[in-house]
């Protein structure tokens, strides 16, 4: 029979676990299998450093198959991981100072309850080893696998046996991993609340005969993880569909169906995608088997946001247990997973696809995905998932290829502007989903239609969807011209900046859709070209030359207005990254909505009179600018300043102090704007006078980022800084060096309008004329020498 347990229930309950001769050495510690043995001992530690009331613990290690022989537990399958358990109990007691208590439960009569019968060496060192108590804490330890390979115990002959190699490379790995934990030994043991557990599994409960399994393992062909899956999940489709199967079955018993579907049509299916090196597909199905439940909860429920982080984390490996216990194997995912392998198996190319190219999904690309890391899907793709899944299991026979199509539009543009925080935000797009399956086939006219509304997505996107399906019902070029606005690789589907530009109100949709009629759609073909043209070169200006003609955009927008987002307590110039608060994706989401940023795009939009010859209008628009902030007129004759962080942040600060940030913080490196700009200018003004310039960026609050000049004189250096001083507008340039001028430096100084502040040498400049002061500084050495 099947049960639950743990190693030391294991121990309790057999008394002795014994490795038979017919199994292979101790492997999972080679080098060669250092991938493994990592993965697995993250798993292990990631579930031992999780609280206990954690809902994805225990851990469970799959299927442990054994039987009784000679009194002893011999398992068949699952002695490298029982390996990899006892090693970890004797290595966490030691780190936890209870070795008396271990040995207290795996040793008696002086022999290790946990046995290697595989070669006497192995058998001599694990009873050997079971016993040993290091002298030391595991702290003191730099080479544990040096420290017991110099025990007397050790018998130098013992390097040559592959197992001992192994469990010595893998207490190596332990160290470096588990060294500086505490209290996980007590984790490790705890009987109520286990971290780690596995299935123990009776062979005569799984309709083997002993000696076929025993045939089977001493061949090194051991169930794999997905044949021990199949097996369970066949019976479990027994119950499932019981009065009618699905028609994809043909009339066939659903178990029948899918147990001849899976070792003939979907096997060759899953050949190509197989594991090289193991020539085996079984993490690719138990992939596809994940990522399907995962669409095909009900969003509905309350528990499925839980289980799409459950489903999500990469702390639990993918078992039929764990996809069982929690319902998951229910009637819609069988459903969705026979139909997908079906579709996708059903031509004579690799892959069927169904969509007529790639531009709204790549079919196969997100297949690949799936089957390579199913817990690394984004929400996005998750949504798309969903739509095309839901597409594909109701729409019976031959797929319209024209209806597939828009409906992925449709569900891509959605799913890929709406921003998902938590599964629960995901939870809501698949209800929406779910509400239009009876529209799939006609998604435009219902979008279009006074009931249209969808929920579950961002509503500027919805809106956006609902007035680009009634455009394209009145053709005139609409659907071609939105195809091609949508298909810009930084738009992304998103264009409802076009739309607002042109005078649509995304905000006021069921109005808009009822104001719109052909005239009215013909009216706006000129403008939305013009739009779209103007925002289609800005855009692979940005992205492809950011310091050359894509900073002229950038600088002709800023000379138009204030349009800088505010990111937390910071404000961004912007970059093009798509998906970050501080991107222009942003930007075109707010402008979208309405509001400022619209307007500053429209009226710089307006200005250009050509797309083709945008340059010299960028030129002007720049130029004419006039009253407009200091810090924007700085900026605008800086360009530099776009450079300074990766994130192009800025912080307003309450006295009104400008700063640019390195990152985006104010204790990490730091710039006051206007003697940033100052220094950009400066440099090449100063240097005839004998100065060099040289800007101190601050590291903290506590100090201010400056300017300092600096040159020789008479002998000394010296060392002028300029910051700002109380207010935005108010500057102090002092002399820093040396700390006790002599008479003809200070004669120069007060000449130049310096004053004496407590014992410093000062003048105060406000920021109109910190490059006048600056250059009437250097004119009074230049004189005096």
């Amino acid at each position: 029979m099947t049960s639950r347990t743990t190693f030391g229930k294991l121990i309790e309950r057999h008394g002795r676990v014994e490795i038979p001769v017919i199994q292979r050495d101790y492997a999972q510690g080679r080098a060669d299998q250092h991938i493994v043995r990592d993965d697995f001992l993250k798993s292990l530690y990631d579930a031992l450093c999780l609280p206990q009331e954690d809902p994805t613990l225990p851990l469970d290690l799959d299927f442990v198959y054994g039987s009784i022989v000679n009194g002893s537990f011999q398992p068949l399958d699952g002695q490298q991981r029982l390996t990899t358990l006892f090693l970890l109990h004797w290595y966490l007691a030691w780190v936890d100072g209870c070795s008396e208590d271990l040995r207290s439960r795996i040793v008696t009569s002086g022999r290790s309850r946990f046995s290697y019968e595989v070669r006497p060496s192995s058998r001599d060192f694990i009873n050997a080893f079971a016993n040993y108590i290091p002298d030391i804490s595991a702290g003191e330890c730099e080479d544990i696998a040096g420290m017991i390979t110099d025990q007397p115990w050790y018998f130098r002959s013992w390097r040559f046996d592959p197992t001992i190699r192994a469990a010595l490379s893998m207490l190596d790995r332990m160290h470096e991993v588990f060294r500086k934990t505490s209290g996980l030994y007590a984790r490790l043991i705890d009987e109520t609340a286990p971290a780690i557990t596995f299935q123990l599994l009776d062979l005569e409960q799984f309709d083997l005969s002993d000696d076929l399994y025993i045939k089977m393992n001493a061949r090194g062909k051991p169930l794999t993880p997905f044949e021990t899956f199949k097996a369970r999940f066949e019976r479990h489709l027994e119950n499932q569909f019981k009065d009618a199967p699905p028609d994809l079955c043909n009339g066939t018993p659903l178990a029948d169906f899918f147990s001849h579907r899976i070792d003939t049509r979907w096997s060759d299916f899953f050949w190509p995608f197989r594991d090289k090196k193991t020539a085996t597909f079984d993490d690719a199905i138990m992939n596809l088997l994940r990522a399907v439940i995962m669409v095909t909860r009900d969003p509905e429920a309350a528990a499925t946001s839980l289980d799409l982080a459950d489903l999500r984390s990469m702390a639990r490996a993918s078992s039929y247990t764990w996809f069982h216990d929690r319902g998951w194997l229910d009637q819609e995912m069988v459903l969705a997973l026979i139909t997908l392998l079906e579709r996708w198996s059903a031509g004579p190319e690799t892959f069927c696809c169904y969509l007529p190219d790639t531009r709204h999904l790549d079919e196969q690309a997100l297949f690949q995905d799936i089957l390579t890391k199913p817990t690394s899907l984004t929400f996005q793709q998750l949504a798309q998932l969903a739509g095309y899944t839901q597409f594909l299991v109701h729409s019976p026979g031959e797929i319209d290829s024209t209806a597939f199509d828009a409906w992925m539009r449709v569900v891509s543009n959605l799913a890929t502007n709406t921003d998902y925080n938590r599964p629960e935000d995901l939870r809501r797009s698949f209800a929406g989903l779910r509400d239009l399956t009876p529209w799939m086939n006609d998604i435009l006219n219902h979008l279009a239609s006074s009931d249209g509304d969808v929920r579950g997505f961002s509503r500027e996107q919805v809106a956006e969807e609902r007035i680009k399906a009634h455009l394209i019902g009145f053709g005139g070029g609409w659907p071609e011209r939105l195809a091609r606005a949508e298909r810009h690789t930084y738009f992304r589907g998103q264009i409802g900046f076009l739309l607002r530009c042109c005078g649509l109100k995304l905000g006021e949709v069921d109005a808009e859709l009822e104001r719109l009629d052909t005239a009215t759609a013909s009216e706006l073909v000129e403008p939305f070209e013009h739009y779209l043209a103007c925002a289609s070169q800005m855009f692979d200006d940005l992205v492809q030359h950011p310091k050359g003609s894509g900073r002229l955009w950038e600088r002709a927008l800023l000379a138009v207005g204030n349009f800088l987002p505010n990111v937390g307590r910071n404000r961004s110039l912007l970059t093009t990254s798509y998906d970050e608060a501080w991107g222009w994706k942003r930007l075109l989401r707010s402008a979208a909505a309405g509001g400022q940023p619209s307007q500053i795009l429209k009226a710089l939009w307006d200005q250009i009179d050509d797309p083709d010859t945008y340059a010299a209008d960028l030129g002007g628009v720049i130029e004419s600018a006039s009253e407009i902030d200091p810090w924007r007129e700085a900026i605008l004759a800086t360009p530099s300043a776009y450079d300074y962080g990766t994130y192009r942040m800025m912080r307003f600060s309450e006295d009104g102090g400008v700063y640019l940030l390195r990152k985006t913080q104010m204790n990490g490196r730091h710039a006051e704007l206007f003697t940033y700009c100052l220094y950009d200018s400066l440099a090449s003004d100063m240097k005839p006078y004998g100065f060099s310039t040289i800007y101190y960026e601050a590291t903290s609050t506590e100090e201010e980022p400056g300017l300092y000049f600096v040159r020789d004189f008479d002998g000394d250096v010296a060392k002028f800084y300029l910051c700002i001083s109380e207010g935005p507008d108010s500057y102090e340039l002092y002399l820093e060096e040396p700390e006790e001028p002599k008479d003809e430096l200070i004669a120069i100084l007060k000449g130049a309008g310096f004053e004496e502040k407590d014992g410093w040498l000062t003048k105060d400049v406000k920021r109109s004329d910190i490059e006048s002061e600056a250059l009437a500084l250097a004119r009074a050495f230049a004189h005096e020498t």
